[in-house]
C-alpha cells in the first residue's frame, strides 16, 4: 500500500485515499485493482497487467500476441538505490526538481541501467532523455547514440567493477534495449541494425558476468539466447563471431564436444564473411582451449599455432573487442601447454602473458597465475605456492569464478607436497571473508 503511494505521489497524483480495506479485498478476490492503481502495481512488480491478473477476460482478448523475443529475467533491484538514482538522473535530464518525471521512465529501467555509470562517477551521455519515451513507436538517432553510449561505458567498467554491482545495471539495459527493438515499427534500415548491435553487445557482457564471473550457468543461458538473436538481427558478422564463440565456452567447460563443436562451427562460417586478425586469433584460441578441455591436446596445439598465424592477417577489428591482444594469446598458449602436460613451456609462456597484461585486467591475472602455478608446481613446489598466493591476493581485491575454477588443478599439482595445506588456507580465507562469489 505504502509503495503505491508513493509511486503516485511520484508521479504528481494527488491523494488516492487508498487504505488496508480496500488492499485486502484486492488480495482475497472481492474487488479489482480501479485503472489508476492498475499502472503502479505494474510499475512495482515490473510485470504486465496480464500476468498480475489485473485484467478482465475481455480486456485479455485484446492484448496482443506475447512478443517472441526471449525473455530476459529481471535481476533483482534495490527500491532504495533505484531511487537514490532517480534523483540523480531526473537532475541531471532536467535541472530541477529530482521528483518530476520520474515516471517517464520505462519501469525504471533507464535508471538502473545508469545506476553503474553515477557509482563509478563515469560521464552520463547526452540523449538519454531520448531513451525515456514509453510511446516510442519509430527509432531515431538520437536515442540510438544514448544506448550505445552506456552501452560502451558499461564495456569500460566491466574492467574496474565488482560483477555483482554490475550485473544489474547491464541486465536492465539489456532489458531496455529489448523493449525498444519491440516496440517501434522500423522493419528494415540502419537504424534498428545499429540498435540490435549494441543489444547484441550489451547482452553478451551480461553473459560473460553471469558465466565467467559469477559461474552462473542458468542465468547466462537468455541473455546468450537474446544476444545471439540481436547479432543475427543486426547483420554484424563480427559481432556474431564473439556471441556465438563464447557460447561455445559453456559446453567446452563441461566437457561436451559435440555441442562445442556446433557453435565454433557456426562462428567460424560468420568470420569467413567479416573478422579482423584479432578476431580471428581468439576464434582460434577459443577453439584452441575447448580442443585441450575435451581430451584433443595435439588439435589444440595446432589450434594455437593458427592462432599466431592469425595476427598476421590484414583486416579491421571492431571497437569492442576488448578481450583479446597478443599476450591474451600467450596465456590461452600457456594454458594449451599445460593441458598437455608440458610444464616448462606451459611456465614460460604463461609469465610472458602475466608481463603483456595491461594493468585493468586484474581478472586474467588471477586466472594466468594459477595456471602458473599450476605449471611450476612439478618444477619448484615452494615457487608454485608463491605464484597461487600472489593469485589469491587478486581475487581478494577483485572476484572472478572463472579464477577461482583453476584452484583444483593447482592443488592436485601439489597434493603430494607439505604446501598444500597452506593453500587451502588461503583459498578458505578467501572464501570466508567473501573474496570470492
Amino acid at each position: 500500500m505504502e509503495q503505491i503511494k508513493r509511486s503516485m505521489k511520484r508521479a504528481g497524483e494527488a491523494e488516492s485515499g487508498l487504505n488496508v480495506d480496500i488492499v485486502r479485498r484486492w488480495e482475497t478476490g472481492d474487488r479489482t485493482p480501479e485503472p489508476r492503481y492498475r499502472k503502479h502495481l505494474v510499475l512495482i512488480y515490473d510485470k504486465p497487467a496480464s500476468e498480475l491478473g489485473l485484467l478482465s477476460a475481455e480486456e485479455l482478448a485484446w492484448c496482443p500476441a506475447q512478443s517472441v523475443t526471449p525473455a530476459v529475467t529481471a535481476m533483482p533491484v534495490n527500491e532504495e538505490l533505484v531511487d537514490a538514482v532517480m534523483k540523480k538522473v531526473m537532475l541531471v535530464l532536467l535541472g530541477g526538481d529530482a521528483e518530476f518525471g520520474r515516471h517517464v521512465l520505462v519501469k525504471g529501467l533507464l535508471g538502473v541501467s545508469l545506476a553503474a555509470l553515477l557509482s563509478s562517477g563515469a560521464a552520463i551521455p547526452d540523449g538519454i532523455e531520448a531513451l525515456a519515451d514509453e510511446q516510442r513507436t519509430r527509432l531515431d538517432p538520437r536515442s540510438i547514440e544514448a544506448y550505445s553510449a552506456i552501452t560502451t561505458s558499461h564495456r569500460d567498467l566491466y574492467w574496474t567493477s565488482l560483477a555483482v554491482d554490475l550485473l544489474p545495471s547491464v541486465a536492465a539495459h539489456v532489458q531496455l534495449g529489448a523493449r525498444m527493438l519491440r516496440s517501434t515499427t522500423d522493419a528494415e534500415g540502419m537504424l534498428p541494425r545499429r540498435l540490435a548491435a549494441a543489444v547484441a553487445e550489451s547482452a553478451l557482457l551480461a553473459s560473460r558476468l553471469n558465466f565467467f564471473d559469477l559461474n552462473r550457468t542458468d542465468e547466462a543461458a537468455p541473455f546468450f539466447q537474446l544476444a545471439e538473436d540481436a547479432a543475427v538481427a543486426s547483420q554484424d558478422h563480427t559481432l556474431a563471431v564473439a556471441v556465438l564463440a563464447h557460447r561455445a565456452f559453456v559446453p567446452g567447460f563441461a566437457e561436451q564436444l559435440q555441442p562445442a563443436r556446433d557453435f565454433l562451427k557456426a562462428a567460424q562460417a560468420h568470420a569467413r564473411y567479416d573478422a579482423g586478425p584479432l578476431l580471428r586469433s581468439w576464434l582460434h584460441c577459443v577453439d584452441a582451449e575447448i580442443s585441450a578441455r575435451t581430451g584433443q591436446p595435439k588439435l589444440s596445439l595446432a589450434r594455437i599455432r593458427s592462432a599466431e598465424d592469425a595476427l598476421t592477417t590484414t583486416g579491421d577489428d571492431p571497437v569492442w573487442l576488448d578481450y583479446f591482444d597478443a599476450s591474451r594469446l600467450d596465456g590461452f598458449a600457456g594454458n594449451t601447454l599445460l593441458l598437455a602436460d608440458q610444464h616448462r613451456a606451459a611456465a614460460a609462456r604463461l609469465q610472458q602473458a602475466i608481463d603483456g597484461l595491461a594493468v585493468t585486467a586484474t581478472k586474467q591475472r588471477a586466472v594466468l597465475l594459477f595456471d602458473l602455478a599450476a605449471a611450476q608446481a612439478p618444477i619448484d613446489a615452494e615457487e608454485a605456492l608463491a605464484t597461487a598466493s600472489r593469485a589469491c591476493d587478486v581475487l581478494g581485491r577483485v572476484p572472478y569464478g572463472a579464477a577461482l575454477q583453476r584452484v583444483p588443478k593447482v592443488r592436485a599439482a601439489l597434493s603430494a607436497t607439505p604446501y598444500v595445506k597452506e593453500l587451502d588456507e588461503k583459498v578458505r580465507t578467501l572464501t570466508s571473508t567473501g573474496g570470492v562469489v
